[in-house]
Order: C-alpha cells, then structure tokens, then sequence
C-alpha cells in the first residue's frame, strides 16, 4: 500500500514536501517561516503590470451568526453506517512537534464555474475552479446538503462519506485549451493540543489563544480577493505571501524541492530548476484564529484571521485546527512554454500568472470522525497519517492504493 504523509510551509532550509512524521510548527512568527531561493538562468518576462482592475461584482452576504456559539451549525446525524467507514489501522506515533497532527491525501474532483461561498446559488457565475472532497458541491450547497450528500475525493468514494468537506481553488490552465487537473491533493489539520498551556480549553471568554475545535459548517476563502484586487502570494503587504504559495517538487514521493518556494507560477519557471515530470505543488495554510461568532463574513475573510506573532487577537480569540492542504500537478511542455496560469488570472489582466491564487473551504464533517481525530491525534498529541484517527483504527479511502493518476487533462470546451 502507498501511504504519504506531508510537510507543509516554508520550513528552514529544504522544503520537505513528503516526509514521515508531523510537518513544520507554524504557531510561528511570519518572518520566521520565510524562505525561497534566488532566480536562476532562465527568464520568464510577464506581462506588464495593468492599471488596477475594476473590483469583480460579488453577491452580497452578510455576516453568518453561530447558532450555536463556539459549536457552530447545528449538528447533523449521519445518513450512513458509522462502522462501515473504520478499518483496522495502525496506533501513531507520538508528534514530534508542538501540535496535534491529523492528515490524509484527497484525488481532485470535478470542475465548475461555480463557487457557493461567493456566489450562492447562481450556477457558472464564478471562474472555473478545481473541486476536492464532497462530490456533490455545486453553486447550491450549503451545511445541509454538503452534509447529507455526495461522497469525497478524499475517501474515494461517491454517495456517501464521513468527510463531506469541500475544498476549491481556481482551475489550473494550461494556455492550450485545457484545464490540468491535480494529480492529489495532501490535507492536514493541525492544532495545539488542549493540555498545552498555551492552548487551554476554557469557555472564560477574556482568555487569548484558546484552542477549540473545528466549528460545524464553518466557509472562509483565503488569498486573492477578487473584489479588491489585493492579497494572495505575490501581495508582500499581505499575510498571504507566507501562508500560500508554489514549488516544484520530486515526482517520486521524496523530500526534493528543486526551486524552493516562490510567489507565483512565473517565478517558479524563472528558477529554471523545475525539471520535466517533476510536480508543481501548490500551498495554501488557512489562518486559525476565528471570532468565535461568525460562520461567514461579508468578505469571507474578516471572521477569520492570521495570529500576528502566534497569539490571537482579543477580537479573534479562538483558534480552531489549522487546515493545511497541498495540491500537485505534473508540469508539461505547455507550463515550460510559459502558459500555464489560474483561471482567476484571466480575470485579473496583467496579472503574474498564478498571483491570483486563492482557495476555499467548508467546514461538513461527520460529528462523529472529527470529535475521534480531535480528541485522538490533536488532543492526544499524535501524528495521525492516512486518516488514523488516533485508536488503531483508519477512515477507510483515505489511503492510496497504487499510484495517483498522472496529469489529466480535461478540453475546456466540454466543460458547461
């Protein structure tokens, strides 16, 4: 069986993009976590920088109130045999780091020019992206129907799933007519265990820092806002230059980063280091510190912040598990010819290929599978790979049998 696990971020020195224990600690100081190398021999000259682009229209969303304080949306039962999703598996080890660690690796989904967060319920409004988890998400979804329907990428599985959690981000093109679909996606939710000192479980809601679990049916999108034109890994007045970003990587599951970390796809062939065959990885880490309030904001970003120097702000006082995801796409004579780019670029003209870049999530776990994970492998201080959840025992699809599939491409004309 082929099992991977993941670093995830900008560690010192070499980007471990696959290794066998916890990944790097990042209740760190953003300019602690920096890294990158120089440019090499080949040049790449993007186009010219354009005047500031009109804001994108976006449908108007209030702020999502909790109904359920620190909770989140009301829980859903399941609509499946819990028992029937748990294998035998193997007991982890202790984490090696500060934080509680759980992981596992998802396959791409389906593409569509819808996004339910930004606009709900208005089919092929958005830019086409790329989907992962919940097979079912579509302009429509919401906690209910995410909840209750559809398998997941991340189980290999379709109708049913304990982890009907959705993931997306802006397709990736390859300047020929085609959208390149994600070879794999690796997945990481990591968080300070409750007995560290720095991470009490308290419900005193004067106490900074305090660590909960992830809240039901929390959204939030982090990296270019397309209304504004800001943000995203190319933006150094943003947080999002260090907690998103692209490398180019070992095709052979090792610990090989060729380029070291850069800000957009532009810079990473700008190395001239990337070889052929090898994986364009493409990083994003969610921020951790939420309200406490809000499921969703106006801008799908203000419930949710960065920790500036590793503590919460008193008006983001909680911190929830840190989502961590890394998707990887096998380079071709098309991206060595400068073409590959977002579909959100398109949408930005003049924009450095891939400074677009940007990514959201649903919160639509089975109750049952994130209390075991949070309790085992966050709370228990274990580095939980392949979807263990900390017992002995593993979320059965999470583990990849056999290779991951190779560079699929889908013509953009049979997409509606």
């Amino acid at each position: 069986m082929f099992l991977v696990n993941s670093f995830f971020g900008r560690c010192a020195g070499a980007i471990m993009a696959f290794a066998l224990v916890a990944g790097c600690k990042t209740d760190r100081a953003p300019s602690e976590m920096i890294d990158g190398n120089a440019a090499g021999t080949v040049t790449v000259t993007p186009a010219a920088p354009a005047p500031a682009p009109a804001p994108s229209p976006t449908t108007t969303v209030s702020n999502t109130a909790s109904p359920n304080g620190l909770a989140g949306e009301t829980s859903i039962a399941d609509n499946f045999d819990v028992s029937q999703w748990l294998i035998p598996g193997i007991f982890p080890s202790a984490s090696p780091d500060t934080v509680g660690a759980f992981r596992f690796t998802c396959l791409s989904g389906h593409l569509a020019k819808d996004d339910p967060i930004v606009y709900p319920g208005q089919p092929g409004k958005s830019h086409l992206h790329q989907f992962f988890g919940n097979t079912d998400t579509n302009a429509s979804s919401n906690y209910q129907s995410l909840r209750t329907t559809g398998g997941s990428t991340c189980t290999r599985s379709t109708g049913q799933s304990p982890q009907r959690s959705a993931y997306w981000m802006p397709a990736m093109l390859d300047g020929a007519g085609n959208a390149v679909k994600a070879d794999w996606m690796n997945t990481y939710y990591k968080q300070l265990p409750a007995s560290d000192p720095n991470c009490a479980v308290t419900l005193d809601a004067s106490v900074v820092g305090k660590c909960v679990p992830m809240p039901n049916g929390i959204r939030f999108i982090l990296g270019y806002n397309m209304a504004t034109g800001t943000g995203g890994p190319a933006d150094t007045n943003s947080r999002d230059w260090w907690a998103m970003g692209f490398d180019c990587v070992d095709h052979q599951i090792g610990n090989t980063s060729y380029t070291g970390v850069q800000h957009s796809i532009a810079a990473i062939l700008a190395t001239g280091k990337c070889p052929a065959g090898a994986w364009l990885r493409v990083f994003v880490m969610f921020p951790q510190c939420w309200d406490g309030k809000n499921l969703d904001s106006a801008d799908h970003r203000s419930h949710i912040v960065m920790p500036p120097q590793s503590i919460c702000p008193g008006d983001h006082p909680y911190k929830i598990p840190e989502v961590a995801v890394s998707a990887f796409f096998t380079v071709d004579e098309n991206f060595f010819a400068g073409k590959w780019h977002l579909s959100s670029d398109e949408m930005m003209p003049g924009t450095v290929p891939g400074s677009t870049l940007h990514m959201d999530y649903w919160e639509a776990w089975s109750d049952t599978f994130k209390d075991l994970w949070q309790k085992n492998c966050i709370d228990g201080h274990l580095s939980c790979s392949t979807g263990n959840v900390g017992d002995g025992r593993e979320i059965k699809g999470m583990q990849q049998s056999g290779a991951f599939p190779n560079h699929v491409l889908v013509p953009l004309n049979s997409i509606p």
